[in-house]
């Protein structure tokens, strides 16, 4: 963790219009400058940056922030990294707390890792620029394929000698030793024990994460029996295979500006599309998109074209794999190429432009390019055709939107000819098989946490907080309140979602029994209120609130981060009922969006009015006089955080509170779904809320273990 000292020394340094200079051309204008933003595509000037204020602002895509923000966001840091990246600049030596030796360890393995494979990365671009071998067969295959000099180099390509040390030699001739080269994934043991270069004979593509450092290598044989035809490096501490997208670091910005990302699958593809100007391009190497690669696209975009290959074969497995993207609430279209033809061999047949022109003109909705492209499979085959019926319900069932849901069901009834009625019965039936699923899912994910205490030697109860707990931050079970989804097409029993007013903002959620009939339309009812929901959420919510505003800025570890970033990560979407905790939530994730962690003092100052200060300090005030009785968490089951307890398991404890409490009220309102449908005699419904209802209850069964709280069912 950087000290704060050291964060307030790098924000009194910096230079607004000298760190957006490095990336901007800026010209002055009155108290400000302005240039051309980088996030958006800006044909005159429309970012301004004001020195004074120490903030840059787009008055045409609304991007805004400070000097640490615009970092952060131009080159794809976190905010600690881009810390770092201005400590660099401005020659400000960070010093941070202590590590402990395995922590002081790891980080020093790690480094040398990033420096072995970037001496890697030099030495075989060296070798192909200046040694015969490297000249004829590297640079020759690089040419013949129509790369240019500044492609070469943009991309890092290089040549690995047809010899079994010739990397070894040279990297221990400059010091790095036989153990670096091993952890970088270099070098390769025979099973009689005999080490050689991992990569021999072989082109090198350099694979890089989103700053620019290389992780990893692909390497493709050029000889004709050579096998395998690409070689990749093995996983490493730094080089995790299912994070990993080739081509990011050269398509973030393009990304970004495009706001649209092209999927292709090769080395190739990305380094040809790239040098005819189609920039926002990255491939998944060959293998099954991974979460991990999908979080990296939807940090600069939730638009996604797959370039699909021409063969059919090829081609339904890469349609098979785009249900990930789909299930991450991504917006998908494809192109398909004509037969025989992939990205590189097409776009360098027709050159960029018109590339370009066929990619924008063929491109179609995924999910209307699978149906039409199985019905012609299935021609007039029954049997065929509802099988191909339902592979395209499988994807359906993957969008988290349920009117694109529909939309896709009544376009999917056209191409297949066949009811919407009956394609609403399958999904719904697919919907709660993939119900199943995910919560199977979820009860293996949880196994390692199922007792925070440790394979239950300390002893403990699981509600108290052992002593000496590590901070790492399990996922509390149920990793977000929208990851039960209800029955498709059952509005009855949809589980709540709060509603926007365009006059009044966000409204508290209406419960089933409280949904307006559609006839009414008058101000009394779209504007219910639960104030039983909010007495049994309210206190819940205030004790996140004060671990949040209190310790949200303590740092927990490299893999957690602070705790404000586990308290949003864990909340999603969801929007708590107390409005004043809410427009703390809001408040300061504002804050820490632009660079800043809130202290309790900002909001003290921020809000003037008497009953929101009165609020506040009965919130966070933790002095003998506020200190709650002996009695307090027999009655609420709610732990008051103090400064020498463990607040990442208060954090997590508090979650699961909250959580518990939200289960118990969906559980109310699906039991009165439940009696509704039995009274009008609709059994398909009442099966849909037993459904639920079970599904429901094994969740609060669940946290009630974790919590080690017996509730009476």
């Amino acid at each position: 963790m950087i000290p704060q000292e050291t964060v307030e020394e790098i924000k009194r340094t910096l230079d607004i219009v000298e760190v957006v200079e490095d990336f901007v051309t800026l010209k002055k204008k009155g108290k400000s400058w302005i240039g051309l933003c980088p996030f958006h595509v800006d044909s005159s000037p429309s970012m301004y940056v004001t020195p004074s204020m120490n903030l840059y602002k787009c008055f045409s895509c609304g991007a805004s922030g400070d000097a640490i923000k615009f970092v952060q966001e131009k080159e794809g840091l976190n905010y600690v990294e881009s810390l770092k990246y201005l400590a660099a600049k401005y020659g400000i030596k960070i010093i941070e707390k202590k590590r402990s030796p395995e922590e002081e360890e790891k980080h020093k393995r790690r480094e040398s890792i990033y420096l072995t494979m970037n001496y890697a990365k030099d030495f075989f671009m060296r070798t192909m620029q200046t040694s015969q071998e490297g000249k004829s067969l590297g640079l020759g295959y690089f040419k013949n394929r129509g790369y240019n000099g500044d492609t070469i180099n943009k991309f890092d390509l290089g040549y690995s000698l047809d010899a079994w040390d010739a990397l070894e030699k040279s990297a221990f001739e400059k010091g790095y030793t036989e153990t670096s080269l091993e952890l970088a994934g270099l070098r390769s043991e025979n099973e009689k024990g005999k080490k050689y270069d991992r990569f021999r004979g072989r082109v090198m593509f350099p694979i890089h994460d989103l700053s620019g450092r290389v992780i990893a290598f692909g390497a493709r044989t050029l000889k004709k029996d050579g096998k395998p035809k690409y070689l990749n490096s093995p996983e490493t501490e730094i080089y995790h295979k299912s994070d990993a997208l080739y081509g990011i670091y050269h398509a973030k910005d393009a990304l970004r500006i495009k706001d649209r990302c092209y999927l292709v699958e090769g080395y190739t593809d990305v380094i040809s599309l790239n040098q005819s100007g189609i920039e926002n391009v990255v491939a998944s190497s060959g293998t099954a998109l991974t979460e991990g690669q999908i979080k990296q696209i939807k940090r600069f975009t939730n638009n996604v074209t797959a370039v699909f290959d021409g063969d059919a074969a090829g081609l339904k497995a890469a349609i098979r794999g785009v249900d990930m993207l789909l299930e991450q609430g991504l917006n998908v279209r494809v192109v398909r190429l004509p037969e025989g033809e992939d990205p590189d061999s097409y776009c360098t047949q027709l050159g960029g432009t018109k590339f370009a022109e066929f990619l924008k003109d063929a491109e179609t909705d995924f999910i209307l390019f699978a149906a039409k492209l199985y019905n012609e499979e299935a021609k007039n085959d029954p049997l065929n055709k509802a099988e191909k019926v339902r592979e395209v319900l499988k994807s359906i069932v993957k969008i988290p939107d349920t009117i694109q849901q529909e939309i896709f069901i009544k376009e999917c009834a056209t191409v297949f000819d066949i009811s919407v009625d009956g394609l609403i019965k399958e999904l719904n039936a697919l919907t709660k098989r993939e119900i199943e699923r995910i919560e199977k899912e979820k009860t293996r994910a949880r196994r390692p946490y199922e007792n925070p205490n440790g394979a239950g030697s300390s002893g403990l109860p699981p509600s108290t907080p052992p002593p000496n707990m590590p901070s790492d931050l399990p996922p509390p079970p149920m990793d977000n309140f929208g990851d039960v989804p209800p029955p498709s097409f059952a509005p009855e029993f949809d589980i709540p979602e709060p509603h926007f007013d365009g006059e009044n903002g966000y409204l508290p959620p209406l419960g089933p029994q409280e949904i307006p009939n559609s006839d009414q339309k008058d101000e009394t009812s779209s504007r219910s209120t639960t104030g039983n929901r909010l007495s049994k959420l309210g206190i819940h919510e205030e004790e996140f609130i004060r671990i949040l505003l209190l310790y949200g800025g303590a740092y927990v570890d490299d893999k957690v981060g602070y705790i404000y970033e586990y308290l949003f990560n864990e909340l999603g979407s969801m929007m708590l009922e107390d409005e004043f905790c809410q427009q703390i939530l809001v408040d300061y994730k504002n804050e820490t969006a632009m660079g800043e962690v809130p202290s309790v003092n900002h909001f003290k100052e921020k809000y003037s009015s008497e009953k929101d200060r009165k609020t506040l300090q009965r919130i966070t005030d933790l002095n003998e006089e506020h200190k709650p009785s002996d009695e307090w968490f027999k009655r609420h089951r709610i732990m008051i955080p103090t400064m020498d307890e463990n607040i990442g398991r208060l954090a997590y404890n508090s979650l699961l509170h909250y959580k518990l409490t939200y289960l118990s009220d969906l559980i109310d309102q699906c039991n009165t779904g439940l009696l509704e449908a039995e009274k009008n005699g609709n059994d398909e419904k009442m099966m849909e809320a037993l459904q639920l209802l079970t599904l429901l209850v094994q969740q609060r069964k669940d946290i009630a273990t974790e919590l080690g709280i017996t509730i009476k069912l």
